[in-house]
């Protein structure tokens, strides 16, 4: 693999898991749209790990605090259990059927338009005045159903928790943080699935390229964490809606 093939799937990756555009779609899409060959799955696995610490160091004071063990603390961590639930569980029902009938572009581009669409309504919707602060057990639980939509590729992770969160009422910038905030859970779950399905078919060759991709995914997962929060109230969702929408079509048409 070339460093060229390399920054562009860590850019990807940095860029895709955090923005509601769907990472897993971009990141099939690039060896079918080019002539690059698949990347395999370690390096996949490198490029979650490199997201999964930049979310981990963004968060460090609000991680660091969930783990003095105050009631504030506890309830975060019950709440983050309890969204985080549905996911493992749907995965390991459907995750099979998934992989070998849900990854043409063809899903990925009606899904890539429809859940565009759905953030749209979500987004425009006039109530969204609740605070992460008064989040509670059904509501979590409720937006970790609608994470293992995720499971499809073109729904987005982080999108499709974001609009969960809009849909009950949730301000964008509190939408947004419960989405990364359950990435955490989510991506580590992912990977440690992906390395147990790698070790059991063959032995695990940690290459240089994977710990570049690693380190470029902390880098641009990291950047886009922060210009996502800081600009998001001004902006709103609707450069993202249109990206997907168009991307989709594109997928559909071409």
């Amino acid at each position: 693999m070339d460093i060229l093939n390399i920054i562009i799937l860590s850019l990807i990756q940095g860029i895709t898991e955090f923005l509601p555009i769907s990472s897993s779609s971009h990141l099939i899409l690039i060896p079918m749209l080019t002539e690059y060959p698949d990347q395999g799955v370690m390096f996949d696995i490198a490029l979650h790990t490199g997201s999964l610490l930049a979310v981990i160091i963004y968060y460090r004071k609000e991680i660091i605090n969930a783990l003095k063990l105050s009631d504030h603390s506890n309830n975060l961590i019950r709440l983050l259990i309890i969204g985080s639930i549905p996911l493992p569980i749907a995965g390991l029902l459907i995750i099979d059927f998934v992989s070998y009938n849900l990854r043409g572009i063809e899903v990925i581009g009606l899904m890539t338009i429809s859940f565009a669409l759905l953030l749209l309504i979500a987004d425009r919707k006039s109530e969204n005045n609740k605070d992460i602060a008064d989040i509670s057990s059904i509501a979590i639980l409720t937006i970790g159903l609608y994470q293992t939509l995720a499971l499809v590729p073109g729904v987005s992770r982080s999108g499709i928790v974001i609009t969960a969160a809009l849909l009950l009422n949730y301000k964008r910038i509190d939408a947004i943080k419960i989405a990364f905030l359950l990435s955490i859970p989510a991506i580590f779950m992912a990977s440690v699935y992906n390395v147990f399905e790698v070790t059991s078919s063959e032995n695990i060759i940690i290459y240089k390229e994977h710990f570049i991709g690693m380190i470029l995914s902390l880098l641009f997962s990291y950047i886009t964490i922060h210009l996502f929060i800081t600009t998001i109230n001004k902006i709103s969702f609707t450069p993202y809606i249109i990206y997907r929408i168009l991307l989709g079509t594109m997928l559909l048409v071409f």
